[in-house]
């Protein structure tokens, strides 16, 4: 039977048959053993309100610490995402900067073959313009000495 300090404060007790309590001896009793009651009774109340604050406060540090762990998650995603795009995006840079290097070779080695070529033709024409004016000063110098 659970009793309430009013429980407490309105019990009555019949007379004593022999030698009996002293009534004030056992009302000042019972109203220290009531404030007693009451003021554990006032504690328990305040200790269930400080637990339930507390599972409160541990319902809202499980709900961050989800979201933190899907933000972590998320995050991860992301980093991975950036991770395998920068990879693709540096891969074609590489791709096109291989491609930009052959074509320039190409073009240098292209240049090159043509300035040999014309190297050759140069060297032809200068032999031949040697010949010639070899030729040309030789009729001259003929032509000097028959003028003499």
């Amino acid at each position: 039977m659970a009793l309430s300090p009013l429980d407490i404060l309105q019990k009555q007790f019949g007379p004593a048959r022999r030698q009996g309590y002293e009534p004030d001896e056992v009302h000042k009793f019972l109203d220290a053993v009531r404030e007693s009651w009451e003021a554990s009774l006032k504690d328990a109340a305040r200790v269930r309100e400080e637990l339930r604050q507390a599972l409160d406060d541990a319902d809202a540090l499980r709900a961050q610490q989800d979201e933190i762990t899907e933000t972590l998650i998320l995050a991860r995603r992301i980093s991975t995402d950036l991770e395998g795009s920068a990879r693709r995006e540096s891969d074609i840079i590489i791709g096109e900067a291989r491609l930009d290097a052959e074509r320039i070779l190409s073009a240098a080695h292209e240049e090159e073959r043509e300035l040999q070529e014309t190297v050759i033709r140069l060297k032809a024409s200068k032999v031949h313009l040697v010949a010639e004016l070899r030729s040309l000063l030789g009729a001259q110098s003929r032509m000097l000495d028959e003028w003499e």
